[in-house]
């Protein structure tokens, strides 16, 4: 016994060794791929901004922040950005709470394919998404030659190259991660609770309300993150399926890099951007460790 206990000490120092040596090959990872390019934008946002090429090199200055922080276009794409955030982020978070609840109950033939379809869409380039939007909402595509033909109206919906359409193909790559992520906690939701609830008089949407939603938060909660982040940085979305007026933030510090040749205030406007994301981020992960509410 007391050369077990005498080896146990090496034993678990071997075992911490190897977690760290996972660990390692992982942390370098994260810090090739977002720590040194984060890093670099950073230096670059205090880089001093200069008409004779993209930056002045071993410069120091607050210039592109000034720029950010003086210039009302930026404030009013920067506040647009925000609200097209929020607004896909509530509409995904719908959406999905309610294909995922309808996959929950559906019967095991038509979940399958129900969350066939989800996924499969996860598995479809951008592009072809934001060009089956086109198809789709175009004023001849398939749903206004179904409205206009069968339907009550007379002239085709502009559901493209406006607000519509930018909110419409933004969905389009978010949603299928709302979906799965609030699927995947509803799985766990014991049907027992259900049926006792129904058992004691709650009728669907009773049933709905008390019991699949508050065991649903962590997922909706998640989904939320998710469809926020992935907006506040949209650019292909409003770019090929808004009008030109719905520009985000991702599309102004394009502009700055390539057609203007502004580094510094790109790179400022960059890192704003970034910080907000981490922030709501951050927010999310807080709430959701102090006891899996964000929502309550």
């Amino acid at each position: 016994m007391s050369d077990a206990r005498a080896a146990l000490p090496a034993v678990e120092l071997s075992a911490r060794w190897r977690t760290l040596a996972l660990l390692v090959p992982l942390l370098l990872l994260d810090g090739l791929v977002f720590l040194v390019p984060m890093g670099y934008l950073l230096r670059l946002s205090f880089a001093e901004r200069t008409s004779g090429g993209a930056f002045a090199e071993g410069s120091w200055s607050l210039a592109g922040y000034e720029y950010v922080a003086e210039t009302p276009l930026v404030h009013e794409i920067f506040a647009f950005t925000l609200g097209f955030a929020v607004l896909v982020t509530a509409l995904a978070v719908a959406v999905g709470v309610t294909y995922a609840y309808a996959v929950w109950r559906a019967a095991k033939p038509w979940r399958t394919l129900l969350l066939a379809g989800a996924v499969c869409s996860l598995f479809t380039t951008i592009v072809v998404k934001l060009f089956a939007v086109v198809l789709v909402f175009s004023p001849r595509g398939v749903l206004n030659d179904v409205l206009t033909g069968v339907g009550p109206l007379a002239e085709p919906l502009l559901l493209v190259d406006n607000l519509a359409g930018a909110v419409i193909a933004q969905l389009y790559i978010v949603v299928p991660y709302a979906i799965l992520t609030v699927y995947a906690v509803l799985t766990t939701l014991d049907d027992s609770l259900v049926e006792a609830a129904r058992d004691l008089g709650a009728d669907r949407p009773a049933v709905f309300r008390e019991v699949v939603l508050p065991h649903a938060r962590p997922g909706i909660a998640v989904a939320g993150i998710i469809s926020f982040t992935w907006s506040v940085g949209a650019y292909p979305a409003p770019l090929l399926v808004g009008s030109g007026s719905e520009q985000t933030t991702a599309i102004l510090v394009s502009q700055l890099l390539l057609t203007e040749f502004d580094w510094p205030a790109a790179a400022a406007l960059a890192v704003i951007t970034v910080a907000v994301v981490l922030t709501a981020l951050l927010v999310g992960l807080w709430r959701l460790d102090d006891g899996g509410e964000l929502l309550g």
